[in-house]
Order: C-alpha cells, then structure tokens, then sequence
C-alpha cells in the first residue's frame, strides 16, 4: 500500500475513532487552514459549512472535504482552530495516528494559526472557489496611495454601510488604522513603499462591537443606549428605544438606577441622565424596563425545530434547538448536556460525542416563565 492511500485509510479509520470515541471534546472544529497545490495557505469556515449543508445547502462543506483529503494525500499543511482559539496541528497528529481528542489534549499538536492568502466561500453561482481572503465588513478592494506632504504611503479601506457604525478598530499589515474624519466609512494606514492592494489579502483586521449576550439588554428594546450631551444643562443623558410591540405596554425603565422619563414627542423613547464618560456598551445589564404584568403562564410549546446532525468527519454530533417566536428560554438541554444560545442565528447549539446516525437526542426547554417543553429529534449524517 503506497503512503498517499495509507493516509487515505488513516484519515477514514480516525473519522470512526472520532465517532465512537468516548472522550468528551472541550472545543469543536471551527476554522480550517490547509494548503493547496500551489502552496498558498485558505482559510476555510467549517462551521458555515456545517451551517449551509445542516439547510441542505453542502457545496461549500463537499468542497472543504475535497480539499481536505487533497491536503492530507499530498501531505501539506493542515491547520484547525477550535471554537475556544485552540489550534491543532492536523498534519501532525496524523502522521502521528493521532485521534482529534488526542490531539487537541497534547500540547505536542498544538499549532499556530497560520496567515492565509485565500478562502474558501460560494460565488453568486454558489459554486466554491478559492478567492482572496478580505473581512466581510469591508467594501471593495483597498486603495493605495501616495503622500506628498508626509512622503509616505497609505492603503484606504472603505467599510460596508451597514457597518461603519459598528467598527471600533482596523490594522492593516499589522498597522493601527485610524478613521478619516470626513469619511467616517474609510480608515487608512501606513504601508511600506511596493505594497499593492492584492498584497494586503489576508492582512486586514476589523474589529465590530460583539453582539450582547442573552439577558444584557432588555428584550422590548430596540437598538443600543445612545449617550448625548446637553449644552443647556451641561448634563449627559442615556435614551433607549422600545420596540413597537410593547410602546404601549412599558410602565417604568431604569437606566444605571436612575429612573428615566418618557420622551413627550417619541413616546417610544426613554432618558436617564448618566455620569460623564458612560458609554452605551458600559449599560449592558443595567436596564429595567418593566412592563405590564401577562397573564399566568399556562402550558407552553416553546420548541419549534430540532435537528441533530452528525459530522462523520470529526464524529461530533451538531444540535440545533429553534424555538418559536415570543419563548424565551432560561435553559435548553440535549441528552442532559447544556446548550448554549446564539444569538445571531436566533437558535440553541451545542455538540454532542458518541452518538452515531438513528440515535435519539432528547430535547428539554425551560422558559422563563418557569414552564417546560419536551423533543426528541432522530440523528441523521450531515447533508441529509
């Protein structure tokens, strides 16, 4: 048997070791970096790809494992980084006949996560294709220019509409970026005489304001605090918006302990005066609107969907728990273990080992309110 084909049954008989492995994985696939035929390094979104093929969409996740096993046969690098910022060094560990839980608890295996030059996504054809690597905030390609005042070269990248109030930071080839005052959507660096836009692929970092966690804010408002400052009373306010489903139901909010006030011509609108230097991020967890009380709680059904997906890559089952619109839940567990919600994808997540395609995976909602809800889902390969 000849060592690409060995690798090959190597790379098989460790997706059953994962699948049946009885060790607890501490952290999941995430990012993937392999290099392709040419030697430049792809980021590839693992966890999109799982995302798209648990929707039936698995172009992307059949095209990563292609490339994967091309890496792996050709015996280029393979780098993988955990949903903990963990990386394990895959093309080690195989060489090794490492299993993934062996891996990521050797510090032997731990790897670095590498540049990339590349990633891996759909087109608008929704065909998967290489392409260079630029952030997702950032709108067409950088522009380089040349300053005749400073004698220095700057490279200008524009943000996404939809962004420019979010960015709190750019770096550009490892340079702090700084924002143009007139043009709050470009920030621009330094960079070193012959760079070219193609050049910096890779190399550009934005940092977005994160979204809040579960319980940060309120759930009737709309939107973040916005901070003012009043010139007539020298004083700083902090205004929150309600949604408009529940304008008519809010009695009282409190911001920072201070009780706030309804604005007379935005009956949606709350202010509290706030201490100088309050930022909208510093109120997180320290609003209380209180609306009108509901009515007891009777029987709830709080699940909506269940899926339970197995990656026969890693062996690691995939639990997604969608619950139905106005349940909010305190707790959700799959098979006992404890999910945790995402809250840009509106949905409960969690992984599950040691399970294989048939298992029943039991689902346990507890809302709020204090009432529960019961599910199970049947396990079913990924792409199914």
């Amino acid at each position: 048997m000849n060592a690409k084909k060995a690798l090959r049954v190597l790379a098989l008989t460790l997706a059953l070791v994962f699948m049946f492995s009885a060790v607890a994985a501490a952290a999941t696939p995430s990012i993937i970096y392999y290099k392709n035929a040419e030697g430049k390094v792809v980021q590839a979104d693992y966890q999109a790809a799982l995302d798209r093929a648990v929707a039936g969409n698995t172009a992307l996740l059949d095209a990563l494992k292609k490339a994967f096993v091309d890496a792996q046969d050709n015996f280029r690098d393979i780098m993988v980084k955990n949903d903990d910022g963990s990386v394990v060094d895959w093309k080690k560990a195989l060489a090794d006949k490492k299993s993934y839980q062996e891996a990521m608890a050797d510090s032997n295996y731990a790897g670095t996560e590498p540049a990339h030059e590349l990633e891996l996504v759909l087109d608008e054809s929704g065909s998967a294709v290489e392409q260079p690597a630029w952030p997702v905030e950032m709108e067409g390609l950088p522009v380089i220019s040349y300053s005749g005042l400073t004698e220095k070269y700057y490279a200008t990248i524009t943000i996404k509409a939809e962004y420019v109030d979010k960015v709190t930071a750019v770096t550009i080839a490892g340079q702090a970026a700084t924002r143009l005052q007139n043009e709050p959507n470009k920030w621009r660096a330094e960079v070193p005489a012959g760079t070219t836009a193609e050049s910096l692929a890779g190399k550009i970092v934005i940092t977005v304001q994160e979204p809040p966690a579960p319980g940060q804010w309120p759930a009737e408002m709309e939107g973040l605090p916005v901070i003012s400052y009043s010139g007539l009373t020298e004083k700083y306010y902090a205004t929150i918006t309600i949604k408009a489903e529940y304008v008519d139901k809010v009695t009282a909010v409190t911001i920072a302990d201070q009780a706030a006030t309804r604005l007379q011509n935005e009956p949606n609108k709350w202010r509290a005066e706030v201490p100088a230097g309050t930022t909208a991020e510093s109120l997180a967890g320290k609003i209380v609107i209180t609306v009108q009380e509901p009515p007891a709680p009777g029987p709830v059904g709080a699940i909506k969907e269940i899926l339970a997906k197995l990656d026969v890559v890693f062996g690691q089952t995939y639990v997604y728990v969608f619950l139905n619109e106005g349940v909010e839940a305190a707790s959700v567990t799959a098979n006992g273990q404890e999910l945790q919600y995402n809250a840009e994808k509106q949905r409960w997540e969690g992984v599950l080992n040691n399970l294989k395609v048939g298992d029943p995976v039991k689902v346990v909602v507890t809302t709020t309110e204090g009432s529960s809800d019961e599910g199970t889902a049947t396990v079913v390969a990924m792409g199914s």
